[in-house]
C-alpha cells in the first residue's frame, strides 16, 4: 500500500509564505535550486562572523522570527528582489538552522511537494560532536531524503562536506527519534550531544529534539530553544526519570528514522504530552520566556 503524503503537500501556519507566495514558487522545485536560492536568502548568525559579516541594525532578533511570511518580510525589508537572486551576505535574514529548513520545506509545499521539517543532530559540524540541527525532508518517488539548504558552496567547502546537501546520509543526520534510541542502546553519548558553541549537552537535549521533532512531523515546525509539556521540567543537571525515559522509548520507536503521516499523527494524537501547547517557554536569551502561540 502506498504511503499517504498529502498531508505535507499543503502549509503549516507556521511555513504559509502568506503574501510572498507569488515570489517563492519562482524557486524552481529542485533540490538543488532550492539549496541555492534559500541560502542566498539566509545566513546562520554563527556563521557570519567567521565570514566577516556583520549583522546590520536591527538583525539581532531575526532568529526569533517564527513564521516563512515573516523571515521573507524582513527579506525583503533588506533586499526587494527576487527570491530567486542571492542576497549580499549583509542584506540577508539570520537565521538559524531551523529557518532554512522551514523555508525549504515551504518551497516545496507551495509546489504541492510533500516536504516536512526534522529536528535532531548533524555530525558534519563538529567532529566527534553531534550538533543540534533541523534539515528538510522531502520526498522523492518512493523514498523520504534529507537536503540541508543552510550547506551553500562555501559551507561545503570549508567543512569539507563529502556529500551532496540533497541527499544527507541517515548516519550524518540522526533524527531525534532515532538519536534517543541510539543514545538508550548506548550507541551514542548524551554527553556528546547537544550545542556545542554553549555547552550544552546531555538526556534532556535530546528529549528536547525527539519532542519538536515529532511536533515538526505534525506540522508545528516551533524554533529549536523552546519547550512545552514535560520539556518544561528538563535541562541542565535534570534528566529524564525512569518513568519519562520508558515513555519517550515508546514514542521514538515508532517515530524513528522516516515515519508514515498517519503513523505521526496518530502517535501525537495519542500521547497529549508531545502535543504543543498553547502557552510554550523560550530559551531564546538563555532565559525562559513564556510565548503565547495561540490554539
Amino acid at each position: 500500500m502506498a504511503e499517504n503524503v498529502d498531508f505535507y503537500r499543503t502549509q503549516s501556519r507556521w511555513s504559509d509564505p502568506g503574501r510572498w507566495a507569488p515570489l517563492l514558487e519562482e524557486i524552481r522545485p529542485e533540490p538543488a535550486e532550492i539549496v541555492r536560492s534559500v541560502s542566498g536568502l539566509l545566513m546562520h548568525p554563527f556563521v557570519a562572523p567567521l565570514r566577516g559579516v556583520e549583522l546590520p541594525s536591527g538583525a539581532a532578533d531575526d532568529r526569533d522570527i517564527r513564521s516563512v511570511e515573516a523571515i521573507l518580510d524582513r527579506v525583503r525589508s533588506r533586499d526587494a528582489g527576487p527570491l530567486t537572486i542571492a542576497r549580499a551576505p549583509e542584506k540577508r535574514c539570520f537565521c538559524v538552522c531551523a529557518g532554512f529548513a522551514r523555508i525549504a520545506a515551504a518551497v516545496f509545499r507551495t509546489h504541492g511537494l510533500p516536504a516536512r521539517c526534522r529536528a535532531g543532530f548533524a555530525r558534519y559540524f563538529n567532529p566527534g560532536f553531534l550538533e543540534d540541527h533541523w534539515v528538510c525532508e522531502y520526498r522523492d518517488g518512493d523514498a523520504w531524503r534529507l537536503l540541508d539548504a543552510q550547506l551553500d558552496d562555501a559551507a561545503v567547502r570549508e567543512l569539507g562536506i563529502a556529500f551532496s546537501p540533497c541527499d544527507v546520509p541517515r548516519d550524518q543526520f540522526i533524527d531525534g527519534s532515532t538519536a534517543w534510541q541510539r543514545m538508550r542502546a548506548g550507541e551514542l553519548d548524551p554527553a556528546r550531544m547537544g550545542l556545542s558553541v554553549l555547552g550544552l549537552a546531555g538526556e534532556w537535549f535530546v528529549v528536547g529534539d525527539l519532542m519538536l521533532d515529532a511536533a515538526a512531523l505534525n506540522k508545528e515546525e516551533l524554533l529549536p530553544w523552546e519547550k512545552w509539556s514535560v520539556g518544561r521540567e528538563l535541562g541542565p543537571g535534570h534528566d529524564p526519570d525512569p518513568r519519562w525515559a520508558e515513555r519517550f522509548d515508546e514514542v521514538a520507536g515508532l517515530l524513528g528514522g522516516s515515519p508514515d503521516a498517519v503513523l505521526a499523527r496518530r502517535v501525537y494524537r495519542e500521547h497529549e504530552w508531545l502535543r504543543v501547547t498553547p502557552s510554550i517557554v523560550s530559551f531564546a536569551s538563555g532565559t525562559p520566556v513564556e510565548v503565547a502561540l495561540g490554539s
